[in-house]
């Protein structure tokens, strides 16, 4: 019985809608933007955040760290695991069922056919995939003894390789390629859509590449390190044994592991979801749920009109019998079925919006991990499902509820429709606040994301960033197993360059990509420092001379560098004019003194005499890094930057070669011509990231951009739907006061005067919304603290102007919304008003 008469109910409603086609049109659309804006991005969270990894041991697997407890970086604390300590730790651990190192995001040389190639790999120790429970498709797994000291160099190799470079071969496994300038047998092919931990493409022994070595020694790498829980540990505990063993070390090895006195053990999934990366997430999720919401209430000034209107019909239906619950059931129910249908549409369009957002996030420069998927799936249609009963309830069960207590016998004598009682009018207007202070929030927000990204794109890095062309190489230890022959190399290269006829000038720097410098604390000879953290953090680059003279960097005072500039002889640095202006005031720093500290261990690096400053560029990273700003120094490229004195050059495996133009020439133009003249160096060794620092920074801000486009879409709908939502209520309070309207005219109001009376009803409904807004959001911004900063760069979230723009906005749409039914009232005829009363 209850179930036939639901469906009665609904048959009614259906019918009843299908004659307000007006009202179930712009309900529905409404409604499909709002669910349409929380399905999308809650596909993305759910993607990122929740949905997590596929493999089959997922819920145990664990990132293991040391970390110092007393700094942070952008991914919170700074940590690290030596070679060394996780070998060490592999054996003395009891939490784990397995243990793995690996360096994802690495470098593999590799030449295949003859034509070398960079590709995007991962070293790691062999029980790296059985943590995962992930086995090749073809061949086999690495194996203990692919690890050990001296053993031939083998390879896992993704699928995509295999299908590409190698035609996709049955008999692959066994074949032979160069990586990194050494013979390497091919033992096995990983499945179709690995690609763990990001998005590599080859997989080698950690330790053939990078052996273990003594903990200070330079060489060494510090390795991440995942685990599987033994089944039954929790988290709490693994973290105990590993800040046992972290502080067990600490004592052990103050050298290098003084200051990783705390263990951290933590869900792979939030190691590779940091906390920034989350808040942008709930944020923009939070967006959503406010644009539905401006759209529910929308809909529900809606449902109070229509009700106001129906008042008649649901008298005569009260008069029948018709039950207060039965009444507001039925009204329900229409609320369903345009909820429902708004539904449909809403994740109509997700499913089109995902799939332009997943092809966008695809084809950046820098894509997200492999296995971060968008997908309306199970999970996302439940929360579509519980956004439409939410959306239902919200917006027709007050309506439904007020409407059900209208007084059946004060209507019926009217005989006309009925009116709107005090206390709904008062609902509807403040509705119309709720919808404005909404909109004030989401769009301050939108704005400062716009702001945001605007700055990270119009950001002077202090030189042409189009002028020249840049390229990395990376000189790997099968190829270039000592100090001494990279330093050859290097000068061989350099020498080379500088004949071609295209090259005005060459120059080589560790600078990554020409976005992101080293950075570390420094002590200024004379001063005293009593804890770590009273030492300031400066920027570093290791570059070769005539690299100020390639990026147009001018030399205010001193001198520049020379070729025998090397730290056995006189350590040197050059200081921009940040770093002089400081720490020395308006004092000359030439000829004082200062030394950087390792980043790991603390140990200071030789006493650097400053011999020259040049102007100050952009040393930073288009992102918020914190308590650095673009003060800086530079050291001869054979030198390193920090740490203990070496008794001989030291030459990093990697490095930046800049080229720059003769006059008349553009740098896009000089790709080509730079790896030509590379390979008559060393026709093995592949140049990757050729391009201008131009580009290669549009490329690390691009995933900003697509969030900055994402909120101001949010904005604009919700400034549009609040727009909407202030036109119907004030052309429903127009329609309700005709005849009051009309008897003003008729005693002389004129029409000015009725036109200020409407706007000014709209003004006095937005000017309180706006206030309310404004002052929620400082009130969310004061809640959120530091971390809001994490999410912008080089606005204030207390921005006067863009809060001001916000204020004229909502201004201007609210009086555009009000002026057409103010405007029909001027028209009202008081004798045609006044009669149909």
């Amino acid at each position: 019985m209850g179930i036939e008469l639901f469906v009665q109910d609904l048959r009614v409603g259906l019918r009843v809608l299908l004659r307000e086609k007006g009202f179930c049109a712009l309900a529905v659309t409404v409604l499909a933007l709002g669910i349409c804006g929380v399905t999308t991005t809650f596909s993305v969270v759910n993607g990122v955040m929740l949905r997590g990894f596929s493999f089959p041991n997922s819920a145990r697997l664990v990132s293991v760290n040391f970390v110092d407890p007393t700094s942070r970086n952008f991914f919170g604390q700074n940590g690290q695991v030596s070679a060394m300590d996780f070998e060490e730790l592999r054996g003395q651990q009891k939490s784990f069922e397995l243990t793995a190192a690996y360096l994802n995001g690495s470098t593999v040389n590799a030449t295949i056919d003859g034509t070398p190639r960079r590709f995007t790999g991962a070293y790691v120790t062999n029980d790296f995939l059985r943590i995962l429970g992930v086995a090749p498709s073809l061949g086999r797994d690495l194996r203990p003894e692919d690890n050990a000291p001296g053993a031939e160099k083998v390879a896992l190799i993704g699928y995509g390789i295999w299908q590409r470079d190698f035609g996709g071969t049955a008999d692959i496994v066994g074949k032979t390629l160069r990586i990194n300038g050494t013979p390497a047998t091919i033992v096995g092919v990983m499945p179709q859509g690995f690609a763990f931990p990001v998005n590599e493409q080859l997989w080698i022994p950690l330790y053939s590449e990078f052996p273990v070595r003594e903990r200070n020694d330079p060489r060494n790498v510090n390795p991440a390190v995942v685990a599987l829980l033994k089944p039954g540990v929790s988290l709490d505990q693994a973290n105990a044994e590993v800040s046992t063993l972290a502080k067990h070390f600490s004592d052990a090895y103050p050298e290098t592991n003084k200051q990783f006195s705390t263990g951290r053990v933590e869900p792979l999934l939030k190691t590779y979801t940091p906390l920034p990366l989350r808040g942008t997430l709930l944020t923009m999720l939070a967006f959503c749920v406010g644009v539905l919401l401006i759209g529910c209430v929308n809909v529900m000034n809606m449902q109070f009109a229509r009700a106001s209107l129906r008042a008649k019909e649901l008298a005569v239906r009260s008069a029948l019998g018709a039950s207060r619950t039965h009444l507001i059931l039925q009204m329900l129910n229409e609320s369903l079925l345009v909820s429902v249908a708004g539904a449909v549409i809403g994740v109509g369009l997700a499913y089109y919006c995902t799939h332009l957002l997943s092809e966008a996030v695809r084809n950046l420069d820098n894509p997200p991990p492999s296995w971060i998927t968008f997908d309306i799936d199970l999970p996302v249609l439940a929360f579509s499902v519980a956004a439409m009963l939410a959306a239902a309830i919200v917006s027709g069960l007050l309506p439904a509820w007020m409407a059900s207590r209208t007084n059946v016998g004060a209507v019926l004598k009217e005989g006309g429709r009925g009116g709107t009682s005090r206390g709904t009018k008062l609902v509807m207007r403040g509705l119309v606040v709720f919808q404005v202070v909404v909109t004030c929030v989401l769009l301050i927000g939108s704005l400062l994301q716009m702001q945001s990204i605007r700055k990270q794109q119009t950001i002077d890095y202090g030189y042409d960033t189009q002028g020249i062309m840049t390229a990395r190489m990376g000189l790997m230890d099968g190829a270039y197993p000592s100090q001494d022959l990279r330093k050859n190399f290097f000068d061989r290269l350099v020498r080379q360059l500088r004949t071609h006829p295209e090259f005005e000038a060459v120059a080589l720097t560790n600078k990554f990509r020409m976005v992101f410098s080293g950075s570390g604390a420094i002590e200024i000879e004379g001063k005293q420092y009593k804890e770590k953290s009273d030492r300031p953090n400066a920027n570093f680059e290791q570059v070769t001379p005539g690299y100020f003279d390639v990026i147009g960097q001018t030399l205010i005072e001193g001198r520049g560098f020379e070729d025998d500039d090397l730290d056995t002889k006189l350590p040197v640095a050059i200081v921009n004019a940040a770093f002089a202006r400081k720490h020395f005031g308006n004092d000359s720093p030439l000829a004082r003194r200062f030394r950087a500290l390792d980043g790991n261990t603390l140990q200071p690096g030789p006493w650097r005499t400053i011999v020259g400053v040049v102007r100050t560029v952009r040393m930073m990273p288009p992102f918020n890094i914190p308590n650095v700003d673009d003060s800086g120094f530079y050291v001869p490229f054979y030198s390193p930057a920090s740490g203990p004195t070496k008794p001989e050059p030291f030459v990093s495996q990697f490095a930046t070669v800049i080229v720059k133009p003769r006059g008349g020439l553009r740098a896009e133009a000089l790709a080509n011509p730079l790896r030509r003249e590379v390979a008559k160096v060393d026709p093995d060794l592949p140049l990757y990231f050729v391009d201008t620092p131009k580009r290669q920074i549009d490329g690390f801000v691009s995933q900003s951009r697509i969030v900055a486009i994402m909120f101001t879409i949010f904005g604009v709908v919700a400034t549009v739907i609040a727009g909407v939502g202030i036109y119907g209520v004030m052309s429903f309070s127009v329609n309700q006061r005709t005849q009051e309207l009309g008897v003003r005219m008729a005693l002389g109001a004129d029409n000015r005067r009725i036109l200020r009376m409407v706007l000014g009803q709209g003004s006095v409904l937005t000017g309180i919304g706006v206030t309310l807004g404004l002052l929620i959001t400082l009130a969310l911004v004061g809640a959120a603290g530091d971390g809001i900063q994490s999410v912008l760069f080089g606005v204030s979230p207390r921005d006067p102007f863009i809060y001001a723009a916000v204020v004229a906005l909502v201004a201007v749409v609210s009086l555009a919304a009000s002026f057409v039914p103010a405007r029909r009232a001027t028209r009202v005829d008081p004798m045609i008003a006044l009669r149909a009363e």
